[in-house]
């Protein structure tokens, strides 16, 4: 007897667990209170790579002066930019591959319920929304709702005078100016954008340094190339006040400091969007992190999973979908288990970030005697060829027995390079094993070759 699946949410999280759930025989219905795609779809992951995408065509032009002929110019001007055409282009990237997402649903007659769902019984939810108010029964439902961004004191008490990371790809008119709220992936992305097409970006961190959790490696190679472009960063001060007059918004830091912009962009965190849901009614407590589940995506009611942001597991679009995997097939009788070790986290600016596994402090940190082995791109000759000299690969190692127990790449094509080594982490290959591979020269990836060798 097929089961009866309702999924709460179309994102990262939701749509691969609604079509593994198709493909395992359950009848499934999928319910969108917003955009069909979720916030990494339309306001999040794709919208933000459009973005830096323009920015890095123009880093690109701007870095054709040096082949040119004196005095033709090709230095960029802001005024230059069209900045509705610069919101358009993302807005049809992000319509092109929802359309995408759509028809696949279609195809897989998927029912796609528009509206809010809220649990009206253990297993019963009532969708509201344009078709009317329609309730549908269950065997299991998987909570894939997401999260909204977060306004800490003071910057709450204005929210709808400042912009976020949905609402900034909306922003009417290119601000001269603009002070960013968090040193975290969300704002160094945002931040290398507005840097790149000429807009002044200031970056307000309540804690010591940006990417909290990375190796400091990594960070002070980041934060020192976004210096040198002109990024300014503030660490460790709470803001005491916002005050908005005349076209300018004021943070007011705790020891005086007035960080004036014409805009300020909160990427400080983001909150479980759980308000409402009637949670309650099936016996689960939740705050803003989320729902808590075990390592099969389980909460405390039997037959209600969570994935995605929500659990507040593991903040990643691949994450929520590699956990809608795992939900789906234990519902159908499966026993899968997440396993955070392999997620590599990724930062799109430039310098790209990669890292997988440990760093060396959480090497170490969990018993083990470490090693570690770093090559620069300075010696790398893809790199030099390509101008693409910043940053480092980097290998953590048990000293015991030479196994991968983690990566860090900084620069080039991070994100992508970035994958070998989850491989190897995955695999608990050793330093031998990764050196029997044949590194294609010249190529980014000899970075990781290079490494091995030290």
């Amino acid at each position: 007897m097929s089961k009866k699946v309702i999924v709460i949410g179309s994102g990262p999280g939701g749509y691969p667990a609604a079509l593994r759930l198709k493909d395992l025989g359950a009848e499934v219905s999928i319910a969108e209170a917003w955009d069909f795609g979720g916030t990494c779809l339309n306001r999040g992951c794709i919208p933000s790579k459009a973005f830096l995408d323009t920015g890095h065509r123009v880093h690109a032009f701007d870095g054709l002066r040096k082949l040119l002929k004196d005095g033709s110019g090709a230095n960029f001007d802001p005024g230059m930019l069209d900045w509705d055409k610069v919101k358009a282009r993302r807005a049809d990237v992000v319509s092109k591959i929802r359309g995408s997402l759509e028809k696949l649903f279609q195809a897989k007659k998927i029912e796609v319920l528009r509206g809010r769902a809220v649990f009206s019984g253990p297993n019963e939810v009532t969708v509201k929304g344009p078709q009317g108010e329609v309730k549908k029964t269950f065997d299991a439902a998987i909570l894939a709702a997401g999260t909204r961004p977060s306004f800490p004191p003071p910057f709450d008490a204005f929210k709808d005078q400042l912009t976020d990371s949905d609402r900034v790809f909306d922003l009417p008119r290119l601000p001269k100016s603009i002070l960013i709220v968090g040193g975290g992936v969300i704002g160094l992305e945002f931040a290398c954008f507005f840097n790149a097409i000429g807009v002044k970006v200031e970056v307000l961190e309540l804690l010591p340094d940006i990417l909290a959790g990375e190796d400091p490696q990594v960070t002070r190679a980041v934060r020192s190339s976004f210096e040198k472009r002109g990024v300014k960063f503030y660490f460790g001060k709470k803001t005491s006040k916002v005050e908005i007059s005349g076209g300018l918004k004021t943070a007011v830091l705790e020891d005086g400091t007035r960080l004036e912009a014409e805009e300020i962009l909160v990427g400080a965190g983001r909150a479980s969007d759980l308000e409402g849901m009637g949670l309650g009614k099936v016996g689960l407590e939740w705050n803003r992190r989320g729902v808590k589940v075990d390592g099969g995506m389980r909460t405390a009611a039997a037959n209600i999973y969570a994935v995605g942001d929500v659990n507040g597991l593991s903040l990643l679009a691949h994450s929520a979908g590699r956990q809608g995997e795992i939900a789906a097939e234990n519902i159908m009788g499966g026993s899968r288990e997440f396993d955070d070790s392999i997620v590599p986290k990724c930062v799109y600016a430039w310098p790209e970030v990669g890292s997988v596994g440990l760093n060396k402090a959480q090497a170490e940190a969990r018993g083990f005697t470490v090693k570690t082995a770093r090559a620069f791109h300075l010696g790398i000759g893809r790199a030099v060829a390509s101008d693409e000299t910043e940053g480092f690969a980097q290998l953590v190692f048990d000293a015991a027995d030479d196994t991968v127990l983690g990566a860090q790449i900084v620069g080039g094509p991070a994100t992508e390079l970035i994958h070998v080594l989850a491989l190897a982490v995955k695999l608990k290959l050793r330093r031998k094993d990764l050196k029997e591979l044949i590194y294609a020269h010249p190529t980014m990836a000899e970075a990781i070759h290079e490494a091995l060798h030290k």
